[in-house]
């Protein structure tokens, strides 16, 4: 098992390629094993491609994690799995590309479901990129309590909730995240979902992201989403 920080997004990556761990039995093992880390990411093989299989802390699977999955993609490489530049593998939200170019590009989801969407004075975006982010802007994301006003809203939508603020060379945003239950670092898919809904207002088609844990990138290239950032090994047992 190795531990991986994706701009402090951090996971817990098994190796289950012998599916030694059985679908009833990750939960538990999740809750066991996974400390303070954001997640747990077991590595397994389906139709001869490597699959990432994706929970949250809480024990819960989700369908897709954008941070995990550029960690995912360095595991493969660090481990000597992968010794290409450009390789696909697979999730539960599908087949993810991943080229390294100056850094590791993962090609996001597509998004399933936009729309606008009010809770109390709070209104946004719901948007849909492998999982559900309710999408809010805000003057100044630095003095919103998330811990607080993101559980609040998370209960009300069952989204994560992303609260951005648009710079004008950058875009700053925090996450509440759903089945972590508290604000991470980064999320991926957050960072996303941020993005289209900027990209509709604006047009831009790559934007620097500041995250409490560092800077990502976003960008859209004929019609698809690519997410980059800071990726590192934290421990490894």
């Amino acid at each position: 098992m190795r531990c991986y920080s994706a701009n402090g997004n951090t996971f817990l990556i098994v190796d289950n390629t012998n599916n030694t761990i059985s679908e009833e039995e990750k939960p538990d093992f999740v809750k066991k094993h996974v400390g303070e880390l954001d997640g747990v990411i077991f590595v397994e093989k389906a139709d001869s491609k490597f699959f990432m299989d994706y929970y949250n802390r809480d024990g819960s699977m989700a369908t897709f994690c954008g941070n995990g999955a550029r960690a995912f993609s360095k595991y493969l490489m660090d481990m000597g799995l992968i010794n290409v530049k450009k390789f696909t593998f697979l999730s539960r939200a599908g087949e993810i590309r991943v080229l390294v170019e100056d850094g590791i590009w993962v090609r996001m989801p597509k998004v399933s479901e936009k729309k606008r969407l009010a809770i109390d004075d709070y209104s946004g975006y719901l948007v849909v990129v492998g999982v559900p982010h309710f999408v809010i802007r805000m003057k100044n994301v630095d003095e919103i309590d998330v811990e607080k006003l993101g559980k609040y809203l998370r209960s009300k939508t069952g989204a994560n909730v992303d609260f951005y603020q648009v710079f004008p060379d950058f875009l700053k945003v925090r996450t509440y995240e759903r089945g972590v239950e508290r604000e991470t670092k980064a999320c991926g898919t957050g960072i996303t979902s941020v993005f289209v809904v900027h990209r509709d207002e604006t047009g831009m088609k790559m934007m620097k992201v500041q995250v409490p844990g560092g800077i990502l990138y976003v960008k859209e290239e004929n019609g698809e989403i690519f997410l980059k950032g800071d990726v590192r090994v934290c421990s490894e047992e």
